[in-house]
């Protein structure tokens, strides 16, 4: 992945509202829709992968939310989203595997937070429908170049990642059903990415900051609908 090819000329989202991101993650602590009034999953296993520098912790509070909205949930269980490297693109597709032999060849749901969507729509135009059943990202970068305040940070560590990640195909339809959630109040990655040409069906806009948009309760619910379909 080349530095220009991920971050080119899009405008950046405001400074003002990398603040109140901040402000978001320290003080926003809505309660999660009640379950019981949303449909019930039919118990099939969702891989949920967590946001650049984020590991399964993060996105404890989201499973527990889809556990208890009839979905059978598992972290990634791969530590720190770093990126797309190639050691862990490999990791993935094997916990993919693993996960719908154990559910005796079941195709598995994708839920991808930010750089996790990411990696989540990679992973569901490189397995397909065999192993894939939906795949659903929540303020993820799908259509690269954007822009971001942690450029920085993720500069550094572009020669570090796989050479076979398509990011013309990232943008592109996969091929199962999709969920795409985004916020026009994304203070960290450039709102105009995250969403597609192509997935207006598939699209749903939710208020409120991108660092918390996995714990946004309108976001959550349209989750739980769309994983119950």
């Amino acid at each position: 992945m080349e530095a220009g090819a991920v971050f080119g000329r899009v405008a950046a989202p405001p400074r003002r509202l990398l603040v109140t991101e901040l402000r978001a993650l320290a003080t926003w602590p809505p309660p999660p829709p009640d379950p019981r009034s949303l449909p019930r999953g039919d118990g099939g296993p969702v891989l949920v992968l967590p946001a650049f520098l984020t590991a399964d912790a993060f996105t404890a509070p989201l499973r527990r939310f889809l556990d208890a909205c009839g979905h059978r949930s598992h972290g990634w269980r791969l530590g720190v989203n770093w990126g797309p490297t190639p050691a862990l693109l490999a990791g993935l597709a094997s916990r993919l595997r693993r996960l719908s032999d154990e559910a005796g060849g079941a195709p598995v749901a994708l839920v991808g937070i930010s750089l996790g969507g990411l990696l989540a729509r990679h992973l569901a135009h490189a397995a397909g429908p065999l192993l894939v059943r939906h795949v659903a990202t929540l303020g993820s970068p799908l259509r690269l170049p954007t822009a971001s305040p942690l450029a920085p940070i993720v500069r550094p560590l572009l020669p570090r990642y796989a050479r076979d990640v398509d990011l013309a195909r990232l943008a592109a339809p996969p091929p199962v059903p999709a969920t795409v959630i985004w916020t026009r109040d994304d203070g960290i990655i450039a709102p105009c990415s995250c969403v597609t040409d192509d997935d207006a069906g598939d699209r749903f806009e939710v208020g409120g900051a991108h660092m918390v948009i996995a714990r946004n309760p309108a976001a959550l619910a349209i989750l739980a609908r769309r994983l119950a379909a």
